[in-house]
């Protein structure tokens, strides 16, 4: 059996461009819940104590690391790019597992 797997998103809105984000969200939660996706925690950001800021932080459980890189290889996804790239001044996304 695969290893379980956590998707962590850390990510800037661009204020200029919220319809963007939320055209994003909207499209992308339903492909990581169609994934496997199981959501752990979708906050805002409120203090920086190292590091730099992010506006928004997604915790996501998944079955398996190849899950989530799955989802983010789609044609579904890729489609949902430019909608990201414009809605987002940055995006880091991460697959972690236990230690």
């Amino acid at each position: 059996m695969a290893e379980k797997a956590t998707l962590v998103v850390t990510a800037m809105p661009n204020p200029d461009e919220m319809p963007s984000v939320q055209a994003y969200l909207k499209g992308v939660l339903p492909l990581l819940m169609a994934a496997g996706g199981t959501l752990v925690k979708r906050q805002k950001v409120e203090q920086v104590i190292n590091g730099r800021s992010s506006g928004m932080v997604l915790i996501m459980d998944f079955d398996s690391a190849n899950a989530v890189s799955g989802l983010f290889a789609s044609d579904a996804y890729a489609q949902l790019v430019p909608v990201r790239d414009r809605g987002f001044s940055e995006m880091n996304i991460l697959v972690a597992s236990d230690m």
